[in-house]
């Protein structure tokens, strides 16, 4: 321990923690103690709500501007037509938009003298809503007769059916196309569709012209999805494995779920979780699902594209049919009503032959989770299909029906035309051409009654025509979200559909979409990214990949591999290089064929010169002349998937003839690399391969990858890269600094938060750390495994069984007893992959004696801690004999079982990565160097960034990353237990770890080569006789109890000793704990409208919020909940007596005067005066009674007491921990005494330190439980829910379970009355150095 004095004289160092909602710290001496601070060590935790990514402000901003330029399409219409509409009603337009939703005393109030009656679209004695409503039974029945009819129409009524379709004007797939429905327009689509197939899968289907046009017929037939397929398989012929390939190609065309990794048979990784990948466009998720597979799926996303469009062609057909020269939408619309209605009439007849009871629940309000038709018709929450729900309940309430009209209806369900609504999600594949029609046949009737709207004709055209183009962004010139550029001289001029092209600056407005959009390079953050299809990023993709092919272990030699890309990726104009390309490239050039290794995709490369191919057809070569302008022609591409700007940029930017423009327009490019140009082909250096050589070059002339490439210092690349990320700045941190990392908002707010703690910590210091060490934490992004590894090894076996013998047979028959939810134990997964074989010898294993067996490292533990499954063996005892030097298996075991290996490797139970560690024959001294180096260095881009950052600024200071693997290791090693749901003091903790790592490693490792130190280590252990099996933390780890002496002066400069000092350190009870406090800027409230009183539950709604400010009565018309608020301390009156309270003051009215807050607090508190003291913010550390606690809101509190155990009690927690987690409690069955004391003494803590909870003790102490007879799994959850209550921070205990029988909230501090005059609060800063106690 160092205590500050003469804080000048001290070299001080700062290890940090970085995590994505925590920074741990802390402040060491060059002995690596803690400093102090008075009597208070200087370590902490930093905690803080983890940062959301932008999507859901997104979708909800994306969201307000779709219904914004809906209500503007509807303005605009209105304001055309607001002459000859207020000529005959002049409050037509008034009750349209304020009064349709409101109860007639409303409507009177707003209407006064206008006011006739209570209708909301005709007023007339002569004519009202119920005659409307009797002549037009829906809004299509009006289209349909304004389509068809000659006669003059009330000016209203035009405007209702033109309001109709440019409000749901429909989709733009075809955007500036005419529009053909009929099959025959189809043909040419559906063979590209076939084409394209065909090249998937290397082969050609040969599909005759007659039975494409056999498919177009059956696909739009009135028939079921199934029976569509089964009558479309059968006219083709086709072998067996094409056939199934055309069967989910052709259920994916109907709208069946299909299977998209069998419609690429051979690509073997097209997976999504382990699983093939489906999909189904009539899914109502389908969108929401594509975009979790375009990651997977990038250039094959444009074929399912073009199955979509047929899909949505065939749906469209079922609506309005195939003729295009006589589909209309309101005719079809009609038909789907007037069918509707007669189906109706048969199912009431059908259910009351049923039965009353059964009539009842199928047409009246129920409560029960089914959709009957009332459910069905209404808008009732459903979390599926509703029409698919609906078919569901039909069929079962009538199955038992004898009716002759049974089978009629069971027909039409199968095909999906019963009781269709004219609302539905089919409607989403109506063109707006057909809108558009319709729109023109009305005006062509009723212009030559109204002149002004032959006069406008072609504006009421363009608004329904018209869409913002997507490089515009917002029109409103919104300086956070916008960067259209206008004219000169148009810069006040409204932007409106006939008039956007003589206002916008085209050019330069896309110009600053491409400036917005692009991201920064992963290794040069000042640089943008290359397009992904660009000729640099595709030439570097296939180099990566090539530089790593082996035939029979061996790189091929340079001259070679540039031969192989110029013959094999580029001449070849193959798109997709397959194994067997490679091979027959080998035997043509004459050269040895072996076992090739290396690819990134199953037997295939994943990388292309597709671009080279592409633009070599169109530039006729590519040379110097015309690469760059082929680079920008390609980022074009990639940024407008538009193809009129595109297309303009071609002509006018890039100066194209139209032969070339037509032959990019039909390329589709997406997608960005995580690389700038500059990195790869940019930054140049003189070495080796020569002068003024960049990183391409490097690849081309070596078998090195980009890493090596850069983090070797002979290359001089990395010291390029270390010069141009170099800003000389002396001032504090900005967030300027890491805006443009790569890396999550998550992760970005971990490093701002670490940055200003190590800002504070050198402001209390006074000068710069020496030293600074850190570790970051892994972000949490493993997914959920879909497919179970029971599941996969069944899968395989079942390959496997023709070539099992009996004992693998038995193993086989003992897997299938397994269930395939649940997760499988180590040993018993390696017996199942080994086929129940030891793995050195190929003995057969007892599947009852798993635990008589080891399990083995192949790398031995003394060089790493790999404890993955690739990195483990389960083998006998006798065969498990390995010196303790063995870094490879020994020879006779590698010649024996070699063959073995590669037939589980061919089989796919063990990966490509095992069974080069089982077959390797030697560690080389500079591969044990390598070896050890990646477990010393962090080799995330980040961590480097990050470095770079704080050297920029700190120019004295040297900052080192430390690996987090290794910080569990040193925990593990000497029982230092992480208890995540105690307190928060193992940030700290890990901190002070990086620390003490960080350190060790500079001082034993400055400069000296890893194998040396190897070296030094193995010998002392053979020296000290240490047993291996206890060398299970890794060399580096391992390596640290052993004492170093410098062997030229003597100088000790490792004291093993010292860990004991160290770990002393742990037991220290005063981190400082810090929380961000936060500002609330989240939805002012939940989203979703809520019934009135007389539609809710109790007959009391449980809104708070109107919808707008015409249906301000929330209990007439409902509302919205969930009310966000700012916490206010005020001072207020009520009678003689003062109130001085915090309360809740909606962020609504945040941006009101003072005087209307005010206002709002008496009126809501019933108060007669009130002044406002402060603003709090949420997190507010505040002391009530003697308990600590944060500010979650005025009325709610969170425990802030950081719950302290001691190093006995945390060991019994982490057991607990584990064996919940494991579900086995064996641990405890001779320590059960353990759980008990651990029981009394959190209990005894719950009433001596929380004040708050002292009624949770109480209701604990008066249940009267005998803690000791409970079962052991009872009680281990019992310890767990009330860790849950005693930890601070937000979560609850749940003791709802026998025999507590209390809640599941406990612990909860809800409708607290918060007093000022009782309440202490503190000002505390971002480490917790500096605070103020406080009270307002």
């Amino acid at each position: 321990m160092s205590i500050v004095k003469n804080r000048e004289k001290i070299k001080y160092y700062i290890g940090v923690d970085v995590g994505t909602n925590s920074v741990g710290w802390a402040v060491i001496d060059e002995n690596g103690y803690l400093l102090n601070k008075g009597k208070h060590h200087l370590w902490g935790s930093r905690l803080f709500d983890q940062a959301q990514t932008a999507q859901n402000r997104r979708n909800y901003r994306s969201s307000r501007r779709r219904y914004n330029k809906r209500r503007e399409r509807i303005r605009l219409l209105q304001m055309i037509m607001s002459d000859m509409v207020l000529k005959v009603d002049l409050s037509f337009f008034i009750r349209l938009e304020k009064t349709t939703f409101l109860d007639k005393e409303d409507k009177k109030a707003i209407l006064k003298d206008n006011y006739k009656m209570n209708y909301n679209l005709f007023c007339e004695e002569d004519y009202n809503d119920k005659d409307y409503f009797k002549n037009y039974p829906t809004i299509y029945h009006l289209r349909k007769k304004l389509c068809e009819s000659d006669e003059k129409a009330d000016p209203r009524l035009i405007y209702l059916a033109l309001h109709h379709i440019v409000k749901y004007r429909g989709n733009f797939l075809y955007e500036g196309q005419e529009l053909h429905l009929e099959p025959s327009n189809k043909e040419d689509d559906l063979k590209i569709l076939f084409d394209v197939l065909g090249k998937n899968n290397d082969t050609i289907y040969n599909i005759s012209d007659e039975q494409i046009q056999f498919i177009l017929k059956t696909v739009v037939e009135n028939i079921s999805r199934t029976a569509k397929v089964s009558k479309c398989i059968s006219q083709l012929k086709l072998n067996n494995e094409d056939k199934k390939v055309v069967k989910e190609f052709i259920n994916g065309l109907v709208g069946n779920k299909f299977n998209v990794s069998k419609l690429y048979i051979r690509d073997e990784d097209l997976q999504f979780d382990n699983e093939d990948l489906k999909m189904q466009f009539s899914n109502k998720s389908y969108e929401e699902n594509i975009t979790e597979y375009e990651n997977i799926l990038k250039e094959k996303m444009e074929f399912i594209d073009l199955m979509q469009q047929f899909y949505s062609w065939i749906e469209l057909s079922k609506i309005v049919g195939s003729d295009s020269q006589h589909a209309s939408i309101s005719d079809a619309m009609v038909n789907i009503y007037e069918n509707h209605g007669k189906d109706l009439r048969t199912l009431k007849e059908m259910m009351l032959k049923i039965g009353k009871k059964e009539y009842d629940e199928m047409f009246k309000p129920t409560s029960k989770n089914i959709v009957n038709y009332y459910n069905y018709i209404n808008p009732v929450a459903w979390s599926g299909d509703k029409t698919d729900g609906f078919y569901k309940y039909v069929k079962k309430a009538i199955e038992k029906s004898d009716d002759s009209r049974k089978d009629e209806i069971l027909e039409k369900i199968a095909n999906e035309t019963f009781m269709l609504k004219q609302n539905s999600k089919n409607n989403a594949y109506i063109p707006y051409q057909m809108q558009k029609d319709e729109l023109i046949k009305i005006l062509d009737h009723q212009e030559k009654y109204y002149p002004v709207l032959k006069e406008n004709r072609d504006k009421i055209i363009s608004i329904l025509e018209f869409r913002i183009p997507y490089y515009y962004g917002p029109l409103n010139g919104n300086e956070q979200f916008g960067w259209l550029k206008r004219k000169k001289g148009k810069e006040n001029e409204r932007i409106l559909p006939w008039n956007h092209q003589e206002i916008v600056d085209i050019q330069e407005t896309a110009a600053q979409f491409i400036n917005r959009l692009t991201n920064y390079c992963t290794y040069l953050p000042m640089e943008k990214v290359m397009p992904k299809k660009s000729l640099t990023c595709s030439m570097y993709e296939v180099l990566a990949e090539v530089n790593k092919i082996r035939i029979d272990g061996k790189l091929l030699p340079i001259d070679t591999k540039n031969k192989m890309i110029e013959d094999l990726f580029y001449k070849s104009k193959r798109k997709t290089v397959k194994e067997k390309d490679l091979i027959n490239w080998l035997e043509q050039n004459q050269l040895k064929v072996g076992e090739i290794t290396g690819y990134q995709k199953e037997k295939a490369f994943s990388s292309s010169l597709a671009p080279w191919i592409d633009f070599k057809g169109i530039f006729g070569e590519i040379n110097d002349s015309n690469y760059d302008l082929i680079e920008k022609i390609i980022e074009d591409m990639t940024i407008f998937n538009e193809g009129s700007i595109l297309k303009e940029r071609l002509k006018n930017v890039h100066n194209l003839d139209q032969n070339k423009i037509k032959k990019i327009m039909k390329l589709k490019y997406s997608g960005w690399s995580r690389l700038s140009k500059k990195l790869i082909d940019g930054i140049r250096a003189d070495n080796k391969f020569g002068s003024s050589v960049s990183v391409l070059d490097v690849m081309k002339e070596s078998h090195m990858v980009l890493m090596e490439i850069i983090n070797d210092k002979e290359l001089g690349f990395k010291q390029i890269i270390e010069k141009e990320n170099f800003k000389d700045e002396t001032d504090s941190f900005t967030y300027e600094d890491i805006e443009n990392l790569a890396g999550s908002p998550a992760i970005k707010r971990g490093i701002w938060q670490t940055l200003q703690v190590i800002e504070e910590i050198k402001h209390y210091m006074g000068y710069e750390p020496k030293n600074i060490y850190i570790e970051f934490a892994r972000e949490d992004q493993e997914k959920v495994r879909s497919t179970t590894r029971v599941k996969k090894l069944k899968s395989i076996y079942k390959d496997l069984k023709n070539q099992l013998d009996n004992h693998g047979n038995e193993v086989f028959a003992n897997l299938n007893k397994q269930d395939e939810k649940n997760s499988i134990e180590t040993r018993l997964y390696l017996y199942y992959t080994q086929l129940g074989k030891c793995m050195y010898s190929e003995e057969e294993l007892d599947i009852d004696k798993l635990l008589d067996y080891e399990i083995d490292h192949i790398f031995p533990r003394t060089l790493t801690t790999d404890n993955s499954l690739d990195n483990l063996v389960l083998v006998k005892k006798k065969e498990n004999q390995r010196k303790l030097d063995d870094l490879v298996l020994p020879l006779e075991i590698r010649n024996k079982m070699e063959d073995f290996w590669k037939k589980r490797y061919d089989n796919g139970l063990i990966t490509q990565t095992k069974y080069y560690r089982l077959i390797r024959n030697e560690f080389r001294p500079d591969q044990i160097d390598k070896f050890i180096s990646r477990q010393l260095v962090e080799t995330r881009q980040i961590t480097k960034h990050v470095a770079n950052i704080i050297e920029n600024h700190y120019k004295g200071t040297k900052v080192f990353t430390v690996r987090a693997d290794l910080s569990h290791e040193f925990r593990e090693k000497y029982g230092i237990y992480k208890n995540r749901n105690v307190n928060d003091f193992h940030h700290a903790h890990d901190a002070y770890i990086a620390c003490i790592i960080g350190r060790y490693i500079q001082v034993r490792f400055p400069g000296l080569e890893a194998k040396y130190i190897y070296g030094q280590y193995m010998r002392n252990l053979k020296k000290k006789k240490y047993d291996v099996d206890k060398e299970n933390h890794g060399f580096i780890i391992n390596s640290m109890k052993y004492e170093c002496i410098d062997e030229d002066t003597g100088e000790v400069i490792w004291n093993p000793e010292r860990i004991l000092d160290y770990i002393k350190c742990f037991n220290y009870r005063d981190v400082y704990i810090t929380k961000k406090l936060d500002t609330n800027n989240r939805e002012l409230f939940k989203v979703t409208i809520l019934p009135n009183d007389k539609n809710s539950e109790k007959d009391k709604t449980e809104a708070t919020v109107p919808v707008n400010k015409l249906r301000n009565n929330v209990r007439k018309y409902g509302g919205f909940s969930g009310l966000q608020s700012d916490i206010v301390a005020i001072e207020g009156k009520k009678g003689k007596k003062i109130d001085r309270k915090l309360i809740n003051l909606p962020i609504l009215l945040r941006d009101l005067s003072i005087e209307d807050q005010c206002q709002y607090i008496m009126e809501n508190h019933n108060y007669s005066e009130v002044k406002i003291i402060k603003r709090i913010k949420k997190y507010q550390l505040v002391e009530i009674d003697g308990g600590l606690y944060y500010l979650s809101s005025a009325t709610e509190l969170t425990n802030a007491n950081q719950l302290i155990l001691s190093n006995k009690d945390n060991k019994v927690v982490f057991e607990i921990n584990d064996s919940i987690k494991k579900n086995n409690y064996s641990y405890f069955e001779k320590r059960e005494l353990e759980i008990t004391v651990l029981y009394d003494l959190l209990c005894d803590k719950m009433k001596k330190y929380y004040p708050k909870y002292r009624g949770i003790y109480e209701r604990i102490l008066n249940k009267n439980i005998d803690f000791d007879n409970l079962d052991i799994d009872v009680k281990c959850r019992v310890i767990l829910e009330i860790l849950k209550i005693l930890k601070a921070g937000a979560i609850n205990g749940n003791l709802k379970f026998d025999p507590y029988n209390m809640t599941n909230r406990e612990g909860r501090l809800s409708k607290q009355s918060i007093k000022l005059d009782n309440t202490y609060f503190y000002d505390v800063s971002i480490t917790g150095i500096y605070s103020k106690k406080y009270k307002l």
